[in-house]
């Protein structure tokens, strides 16, 4: 890992790291220019949508503008420039097979010029991208396992290190795809899943995070905001050294936090629970690592030597941290 660039990343998504000059790129390009206005603000400096439901529909929005392995290829290039500028040395970015499989677009062509992008980003820049292909937990377990399958194709020659579910944790319980992410396992690939991100869902929000942890056997949790309200999830987190990767600067985007002042971090550190910071989707969000950081400083109290604490552990939480391919 390059030393000049401390940084760990584990939860951003490459959707969500399309910047707003890559996007008006691909307006052009396509003949799409109406797309632009539904997606930014009117200087095209910031993306603009309002509330939980409204992210998700800007979110396909940007993809639909991604239709070739080159505009992958060139979406990893900037990122890989936009990590490098934010002092992360190694991320693990999330990308949606299950999206794609269901634009009739083909992962294996995408997935070799993200990792041809991944080898020019570490030749330039000395950032070591790493991807995490994931399924929409929504469209069920035979959608699932078909975009498992592209991964396992895929796999760690082309620089593919675990394997995700996102989306709707009501409409897609994560013990639902038991049986997938046995198979992820047996693949020797890491699993990290989305669970909890939203408190307001109450008891069902920290089962989510059971399920996932139990019943699906996730090294990783994304968001993990439910687990705080339950001390038994809380302990099995710990008891099984589970990597929570948060994002509050993505939940008050999102809605499903009102103030940052009640982001849970601080309640993950005092209980030792391996976690880190993370930005989500950085460009749609307009959030960084380094911003992350500074608003926990200010307003979670957060510590320098609890810094060096959450890198240390997104170090061990890694899945490709010590493989070279890409």
């Amino acid at each position: 890992m390059n030393k000049d660039l401390p940084g760990v990343e584990l939860h951003t998504h490459l959707e969500g790291s399309v910047t707003c000059e890559r996007l008006i790129a691909l307006a052009d390009h396509y003949g799409q220019p109406g797309l632009l206005t539904k997606c930014l603000n009117k200087e095209g400096t910031a993306y603009v949508f309002d509330g939980f439901m409204d992210f998700l529909e800007l979110f396909r929005k940007v993809t639909l503008l991604l239709k070739t392995p080159q505009d992958f290829h060139q979406v990893a290039l900037d990122l890989g420039q936009t990590l490098h500028d934010d002092g992360v040395g190694y991320a693990e970015v999330s990308l949606s097979y299950g999206v794609m499989l269901k634009r009739g677009l083909e992962p294996q062509a995408i997935q070799q010029a993200l990792f041809d992008a991944a080898h020019q980003v570490q030749e330039t820049h000395g950032v070591r991208l790493r991807w995490l292909p994931d399924a929409v937990r929504q469209w069920g377990l035979d959608k699932g396992w078909h975009a498992f399958e592209a991964a396992a194709k895929a796999g760690r020659s082309l620089g593919v290190v675990g394997f995700g579910l996102g989306g709707d944790e009501v409409a897609g319980p994560a013990r639902d795809f038991a049986p997938l992410f046995a198979d992820v396992k047996a693949e020797g690939l890491g699993v990290s899943i989305h669970a909890g991100e939203n408190p307001a869902s109450g008891p069902a929000a920290a089962d989510s995070v059971r399920q996932a942890v139990e019943v699906c056997g996730a090294e990783r949790i994304g968001h993990g905001l439910g687990a705080v309200a339950d001390p038994l999830i809380m302990a099995m987190l710990k008891a099984r050294n589970v990597f929570v990767e948060l994002c509050p600067g993505s939940n008050l985007c999102t809605g499903v936090l009102e103030n940052l002042a009640d982001h849970p971090l601080q309640d993950f550190l005092s209980a030792k629970i391996p976690c880190g910071l993370n930005p989500d989707d950085r460009s749609l969000f307009g959030l960084d690592r380094g911003g992350e950081l500074e608003r926990a400083r200010q307003e979670l109290g957060l510590q320098e030597e609890q810094i060096v604490m959450m890198d240390e552990w997104a170090r061990e939480a890694a899945f490709g941290m010590d493989e070279t391919a890409g």
